[in-house]
C-alpha cells in the first residue's frame, strides 16, 4: 500500500558538501514538497524566518493571499531626564527667598498695616534669612520663639533694659507669617516636601470690659486730664490735649460700635473702594470698602447710634473748617481720614497714645485698644440685646458672642437658678393596701 504524502514541510539538511569543491556547507532549512525541494537560506538559528517562507509557499501553492501584517508599533522614545528645579527642593531654597516673594506679592493684601507687615518680615529675616526651608522644624521654631521672647519690646526705645519683653503672641504672629510665606512659595513652585511650622500655644484672651465709670475716666484722660493718686484731676497743657484728639474719637466710636481698631484707624469721611468709610447722611459706617472682599474678620455695615452720629457730624464740620484754613497754604490739602494726627492719617498703631490715656486715667496697664470691642459686646449683653442682632451689629458670629459674652445677659441661667431652688413635686407612692384589695 503506498504511503500518504506528508505535504510541504521544513527539513534541516545537515553535513552537506559542495559537489565541485568538496567543502562542507552550512546546515540549512529546505522546504520539501514531494520531489520538490526549495532552499530557504535559513540556518538552525533562523527557524522563524524559515517558517515564514513555508507559509508563503503554501499560500502561493493554493492561490491564497498572505494576510496583511499589522504595522509595527512605534517604539516609544525614552523620556527625557527630569529637570532639576532647585526651587522645589527645600534644601536649596533660602527662607529669605520665600519671604521676598511673599512680601512682593502679598504685602498689599495681607490685611496688616504696612508698618506691622514690614516689621514681621524684618524680624523673620533676622532670625531665618540665612537658613534654608528644610531647616524649618519644631526645634528651630521653638528656638526662634524663645529668642524673640528674650528681646525687649521695640516700642520702648528710650530704655530697652527696662522695657517689657516680646510676648508669646507676637512670636506666634511672626511664625504665622513665616508659615504663610512658605505656603505662598509652595503654591508657586510646588515643593517636594513642605516644612511644617511649629507655633506657640495661642494666648487666652481675658475678654474683660470696662465699667461705665472706667470708660468715663478713660475718655476724660483723652480730653486732656490726668488723675492724681488722691483722685483729683489735673488739666494737661494745650499740646497734650491736641495730641489726644484722635484718641477721643477712637474711644467713643469703639465703645458705641465695637468696631475693630484696625478698621477705625483707616476710616474715611468719603466713599472709598478699598477702605472703610462713614455715610453721615444715612448714619451708617461701611466697615469695608465696596471693592474689598469679606474675610474671617467680619466687617458688616453698622448703623450709628444717635449720640455718636451727632459727634461724627460735629467732627466732620471741624475737619472741613480746618481743611479750608490749611488749603490757603496748600491747595492740594485734604482732610479725609476720620482719625488723624496733625492733619495726617495715622501711620501706625495707636497703642502708645492709648497707653498714655490709660495711665493718666489711673487704670490697669493691661487695658488695650481691643478692650473697646469687648466693652461694647458686654454692654450689649448687659442691656438684654437680642443675640442675633447684637452679633450682626458687632461683626461676630452668634456662637462667639454667646460663648464669650453671653454670661453678661440679665437672664443668664435664670431658669436654671430658679429650677435648682424649686421644690420638686411629691412623687406618687404605692396604693394603700385597702385600695389594692378592692
Amino acid at each position: 500500500m503506498p504511503r500518504s504524502a506528508k505535504g510541504p514541510r521544513l527539513y534541516l539538511r545537515k553535513a552537506r558538501r559542495d559537489p565541485r569543491t568538496g567543502r562542507a556547507l552550512p546546515d540549512t532549512y529546505f522546504i520539501r514538497d514531494g520531489q520538490t525541494e526549495l532552499g530557504t537560506g535559513c540556518g538552525p538559528g533562523q527557524l522563524a524566518q524559515a517558517e515564514a517562507q513555508l507559509l508563503d509557499y503554501l499560500n502561493g501553492k493554493h492561490g491564497l493571499t498572505a494576510p496583511a501584517q499589522p504595522p509595527a508599533l512605534p517604539v516609544p522614545a525614552s523620556p527625557p531626564p527630569p529637570v532639576q528645579d532647585e526651587r522645589r527642593d527645600p534644601a536649596k531654597v533660602l527662607v529669605a527667598e520665600a519671604l521676598a516673594l511673599y512680601a512682593a506679592e502679598r504685602a498689599r493684601t495681607s490685611g496688616l498695616d504696612p508698618a506691622t507687615f514690614d516689621g514681621f518680615i524684618a524680624k523673620l529675616l533676622d532670625g531665618w534669612g540665612e537658613r534654608t526651608l528644610d531647616q524649618v522644624k519644631r526645634s528651630t521654631c521653638q528656638a526662634y520663639a524663645a529668642h524673640r521672647q528674650s528681646q525687649p519690646n521695640a516700642n520702648y526705645k528710650k530704655n530697652p533694659a527696662a522695657a517689657p519683653r516680646v510676648s508669646s503672641e507676637t512670636a506666634r504672629r511672626e511664625l504665622e507669617e513665616l508659615n504663610s510665606a512658605i505656603a505662598h512659595w509652595d503654591g508657586e513652585h510646588k515643593l517636594t516636601q513642605r516644612p511644617a511650622v511649629w507655633l506657640p500655644d495661642k494666648a487666652v484672651s481675658p475678654r474683660d470690659a470696662l465699667t461705665r465709670d472706667q470708660a468715663a475716666r478713660l475718655l476724660k484722660a483723652a480730653l486732656g486730664w490726668r488723675r492724681e493718686a488722691d483722685g483729683a484731676w489735673v488739666r494737661l497743657g494745650p499740646s497734650a490735649r491736641a495730641n489726644r484728639a484722635h484718641l477721643r474719637r477712637f474711644i467713643l466710636m469703639g465703645l458705641y460700635t465695637g468696631t475693630r481698631h484696625k478698621v477705625m484707624r483707616l476710616l474715611l469721611w468719603e466713599e472709598a473702594l478699598h477702605q472703610a468709610w462713614v455715610d453721615l447722611d444715612k448714619g451708617i459706617v461701611y466697615r469695608r470698602g465696596r471693592g474689598e472682599r469679606e474675610s474671617n474678620k467680619r466687617r458688616p455695615v453698622v448703623r450709628l447710634p444717635p449720640r455718636l452720629l451727632a459727634h461724627l457730624r460735629r467732627w466732620r464740620a471741624m475737619d472741613q473748617a480746618r481743611e479750608i484754613a490749611l488749603r490757603r497754604d496748600d491747595e492740594a490739602f485734604r482732610l479725609v481720614s476720620v482719625l488723624h494726627h496733625g492733619g495726617k492719617p495715622l501711620a501706625g498703631k495707636i497703642r502708645r497714645g492709648f497707653e498714655g490715656c490709660v495711665r493718666d486715667a489711673g487704670l490697669e496697664a493691661e487695658i488695650t485698644p481691643h478692650w473697646m470691642r469687648h466693652t461694647a459686646a458686654t454692654w450689649l449683653m448687659e442691656g438684654g440685646a437680642d443675640m442675633w442682632l447684637a452679633a450682626g451689629y458687632l461683626g461676630m458670629s452668634v456662637q462667639t458672642l454667646e460663648k464669650h459674652y453671653g454670661h453678661h445677659r440679665p437672664g443668664y441661667q435664670a431658669e436654671a437658678v430658679a429650677a435648682i431652688g424649686r421644690r420638686a413635686p411629691p412623687r406618687p407612692g404605692p396604693e394603700p393596701a385597702s385600695l389594692a384589695r378592692r
